[in-house]
């Protein structure tokens, strides 16, 4: 079973439904109405809305599952780097997060802003920066993928033995 890393109700919460339709808005299109895209993804009444903005909600929710895929996709190819059995069966939060910012960042594509201190920017770059740290092992998800001990095997210094076997053989005879 493919559990998604992020859905549309995840983004109706976080960044919100009025972000989601204004950056999603073709050149020269008007954004779709928040209430109306609340509507069709809570599955409720839309019929007082015309067939045109239905179709344009539906065609704005298409536009923001096809990024959703996308930043799946991104976050598999790290996964499968480090080893990952795909797909997830449990999801972690963690997971869920990064999804999100990713999602962000891609609707986000005709943004005009300086990318030094944007924060949809630095936070995607942020979320790759971890993605590789994954992929190479340093960083766990805490999901089948144990990291060797940190330092390796333990190893014993000192001075060398005066006692030992040898010279012990034999005392007590």
């Amino acid at each position: 079973m493919n559990v998604p890393y992020i859905t549309l109700l995840n983004l109706a919460e976080r960044p919100g439904l009025i972000e989601l339709s204004q950056t999603v808005a073709q050149d020269g299109e008007i954004p779709v109405s928040s209430n109306l895209l609340s509507a069709i993804i809570h599955e409720q009444d839309t019929s007082s809305w015309s067939t045109d903005d239905v179709a344009a909600a539906h065609a704005t929710i298409s536009r923001i599952t096809e990024s959703i895929n996308d930043s799946e996709a991104e976050i598999n190819g790290f996964l499968r780097q480090r080893g990952h059995k795909l797909p997830l069966t449990v999801v972690p939060r963690l997971l869920t997060d990064w999804a999100r910012i990713i999602v962000r960042y891609k609707l986000h594509r005709n943004r005009v802003s300086d990318e030094k201190s944007d924060p949809i920017v630095r936070d995607y770059k942020q979320v790759l920066g971890f993605l590789k740290m994954v992929a190479e092992g340093k960083y766990s998800l805490g999901i089948d993928d144990a990291l060797p001990v940190a330092g390796g095997v333990p190893k014993q210094t000192g001075p060398v033995r005066v006692f030992d076997m040898n010279t012990l053989r034999d005392f007590g005879r």
